[in-house]
């Protein structure tokens, strides 16, 4: 995982639009953002601080908003002075987004128990599995982009449902990012030791993405 503020440029104290008037939004998705203690803590919430006392800015982590995926992502698309942290720059996403960064690369796997004895040589193999994912998350666009279908997965909200649905045995693999899935899961109070990564799908780099319209 590589996370840098040097190719994060400054932005000119005489913009239209600050720092201060953004709204700032981000899920949990530990170890890059989470709430511990009523506070939030976590690698891009650190950067973040790191880049406004760059800017020269009085702002911290206090101001930040915390919401599931789906409403943060479907929220910074639709309103203006927006930014949604951290989301993977993909082909599909490049004009729906400005995007500032890398701030962080990770992978996006499969996690499994290892009981179920997953499987996957090439994509046509995923066909053969339930898999879970988070509404609007980049795995949903890869797990299509391999030749599924939106109908053949197990989309929700957040990450809560589809742990219950991996420990129960209703799904067969949760398709997230590889670090973040395994804390998840281990907070939910499942054994993380009974998990593998069953399939990498890809690695990605993971940006600060701006509403399009937000001024550059």
């Amino acid at each position: 995982m590589n996370i840098s503020i040097a190719n994060i440029p400054c932005l000119a104290a005489d913009q239209t639009t600050s720092a201060e008037d953004l709204t700032y939004i981000t899920e949990q998705y530990p170890p890059y953002t989470f709430q511990e203690d009523g506070k939030l803590q976590g690698i891009s919430v650190d950067l973040l601080e790191r880049i406004w006392q760059k800017m020269g800015v009085d702002l911290n982590r206090s101001i930040i908003l915390l919401l599931p995926w789906t409403e943060g992502y479907q929220r910074t698309l639709s309103e203006n002075n927006t930014v949604l942290f951290t989301t993977a720059r993909l082909p599909e996403r490049e004009q729906l987004f400005k995007w500032v960064g890398p701030a962080a690369s990770g992978r996006d796997v499969l996690l499994a128990k290892r009981d179920k004895n997953v499987t996957i040589a090439d994509p046509q193999d995923l066909k053969k599995y339930k898999i879970g994912a988070i509404k609007d998350d980049v795995v949903v666009e890869r797990l299509l982009n391999s030749g599924l279908m939106r109908e053949d997965l197990i989309l929700e909200n957040a990450s809560a449902p589809i742990i219950e649905k991996l420990e129960d045995g209703s799904i067969d693999a949760w398709a997230y990012n590889d670090l973040a899935g395994i804390v998840l899961i281990q907070e939910a109070g499942a054994n993380v030791s009974n998990y593998e990564i069953a399939y990498v799908l890809a690695q990605n780099d993971a940006y600060f993405a701006f509403n399009k319209e937000d001024s550059d």
